[in-house]
C-alpha cells in the first residue's frame, strides 16, 4: 500500500482534529463575510467538513441481546486511573472483556482485588512498570477464553480467543501515537497489522491513536464507539475532544450499543461497547 500525504506527519495530527478545524474555518468565514477572504474560508470549511460527515454516518444498530459480548476499553494513563472508580464501572457494566492500555502487572493486581470473578493477563513482563503494554481482564462469561501476549506491534498486545468469542479473536492493543515524525512509520505499521487481523475476522480494541478520519483506521473496520463523544483528552468536554479509543469490528460483527464514561485519574475516557458476533 502506497503512503498517502495524509498518512505523513503532521497531516495525521491535523486529520484527527478535522471537525475542530471545520468549526474554526466556519467562524473565520462568518467573521470575514464582508471581506474577500470570507468566501475562501467558507469554501475551505465545506471541503474539510464533507469527508468528516461522510465518515461519521451512523450505521444501523440492532437492539441489544443477552448473547452480545460486552467490551470495555480504558487507557489507564500509566496506571494512574482510580482503581476504585474503574472497579465501580466494571461492576455497573459487567463487561465480558476489559482492555486496559498502559496497564501492567501492578495495575492488573490493583483491579483484580476489587472485582469478583475476573482474571487478568498483562502483555508486559512481571516487574516492568505500568505504561508500555496492555492488560486484559476476562469476566465470568469469558471464563473459557485464552489470553496470550504477543509482539506484532511496537508495544506488546494480548490476543484473546475461544470461549464466548467462538471462531473469532480479539486483539487488545495500544498502537503507536504519531506525535512526532520519527514514529509515524510505526503508527502506520501498527494500523496495517490491525487491518490484517480484522481481515481474518478479529475484533481490535484499545487505544488506537487514530480517528475515523484516518484512512488507515477505516481500513481496520468500523468503530463501535458512540459518534461525537471524544475519549481524549479527558480534561476537555466530550464534544471538544477526539475519539481515539475504539472497539473496531470485522465483517459480520455489529455493534448493538456503545457509551463513553469518565474515570478519575486517567487522561482518557472509557468506551463500553456491545458486540454481536
Amino acid at each position: 500500500m502506497k503512503t498517502s500525504i495524509v498518512d505523513r506527519f503532521p497531516a495525521v495530527l491535523l486529520l484527527a482534529w478535522r471537525p475542530h478545524l471545520t468549526v474554526a474555518l466556519l467562524a473565520a468565514a462568518v467573521a470575514g463575510a464582508s471581506r474577500a477572504w470570507g468566501g475562501a474560508a467558507a469554501a475551505a470549511a465545506l471541503a474539510v467538513a464533507a469527508p468528516a460527515v461522510l465518515h461519521r454516518r451512523p450505521a444501523p444498530t440492532p437492539p441489544p441481546a443477552d448473547g452480545d459480548v460486552v467490551v470495555l476499553v480504558l487507557n489507564v494513563w500509566h496506571g494512574r486511573a482510580d482503581p476504585a472508580a474503574l472497579a465501580a464501572l466494571i461492576g455497573r457494566e459487567r463487561p465480558d472483556l476489559v482492555v486496559l492500555p498502559e496497564a501492567g502487572h501492578a495495575y492488573c493486581g490493583r483491579i483484580l482485588e476489587r472485582v469478583a470473578g475476573y482474571r487478568g493477563v498483562a502483555s508486559l513482563q512481571p516487574g516492568r512498570r505500568d505504561g508500555w503494554g496492555v492488560t486484559v481482564l476476562a469476566g465470568p462469561r469469558a471464563a473459557g477464553v485464552a489470553m496470550e501476549p504477543g509482539h506484532a506491534m511496537r508495544l506488546p498486545h494480548v490476543r484473546v480467543s475461544g470461549g464466548l468469542l467462538g471462531h473469532r479473536a480479539l486483539y487488545a492493543v495500544h498502537t503507536t501515537a504519531p506525535a512526532r515524525l520519527g514514529v509515524v512509520h510505526d503508527w502506520r505499521r501498527d494500523l496495517r497489522v490491525a487491518a490484517g487481523w480484522s481481515a481474518e475476522g478479529a475484533i481490535v480494541a484499545g487505544d488506537i491513536n487514530a480517528t475515523v478520519d484516518h484512512r488507515l483506521l477505516r481500513a481496520v473496520g468500523p468503530s463501535a464507539g458512540p459518534l461525537g463523544a471524544g475519549t481524549w483528552p479527558a480534561r476537555l468536554p466530550r464534544w471538544a475532544g477526539i475519539r481515539i479509543d475504539h472497539v473496531l469490528l470485522p465483517d459480520g460483527a455489529v455493534s448493538t450499543g456503545a457509551s463513553v464514561h469518565d474515570v478519575p485519574g486517567s487522561d482518557h475516557r472509557a468506551v463500553v461497547a456491545r458486540v454481536r458476533l
